[in-house]
């Protein structure tokens, strides 16, 4: 593909800075996701949970049916198993995410094996979760680096949001 005349690489990067607890700052070097990351982690089986269901019951405990006699069906968000199922998928999916920014970072290594394309990516992803942990990674550091990688591949739409008052009262709030 060309721009402007000019082949496309798509290889380009930003420096980005993460403040850690004890004060110092790293300089980071993130990278965009590549265009089908989404389907290589359904592909790798990294998968959201099924909102799990329930039948719905009137107010004396009866099963509410719909006109052709069959249970009503509601979905039970939040049931314990799945809520846990959610919190693991969205986990995975930010190590990943973080791994996959940060492919070009020279500073930083994992010691966490990358497995084969049909090896265990769910086990890479927690073992990647239990690496930074270990070095001390908090919930807010993984999340900075990762709307990081979400700015530089074009994933965050606060432009939107910004603009949205522009054109209706309702839709900036």
């Amino acid at each position: 593909m060309k721009y402007g005349g000019v082949d496309c690489s798509g290889g380009y990067c930003r420096r980005v800075e993460l403040p850690r607890g004890d004060g110092a700052v790293w300089g980071l070097t993130v990278s965009p996701l590549p265009l089908a990351f989404h389907r290589r982690l359904r592909e790798r089986g990294i998968v959201a949970p099924r909102r799990p269901t329930r039948v719905a019951r009137d107010s004396s405990g009866k099963p509410l049916r719909d006109h052709q006699g069959l249970a009503v069906l509601v979905p039970d968000a939040e049931s314990g198993e799945y809520l846990t199922a959610l919190d693991l998928y969205n986990q995975r999916v930010a190590a990943l995410v973080l791994v996959e920014g940060l492919r070009a970072d020279e500073s930083l290594q994992f010691e966490t094996a990358l497995p084969h394309v049909d090896g265990d990516w769910l086990g890479y992803a927690d073992g990647i979760c239990e690496e930074l942990e270990r070095a001390g990674w908090s919930a807010g550091d993984v999340g900075l680096v990762c709307e990081y990688v979400f700015r530089v591949s074009n994933l965050l739409d606060d432009h939107v949001r910004e603009s949205a008052g522009n054109f209706s009262p309702a839709a900036a709030t």
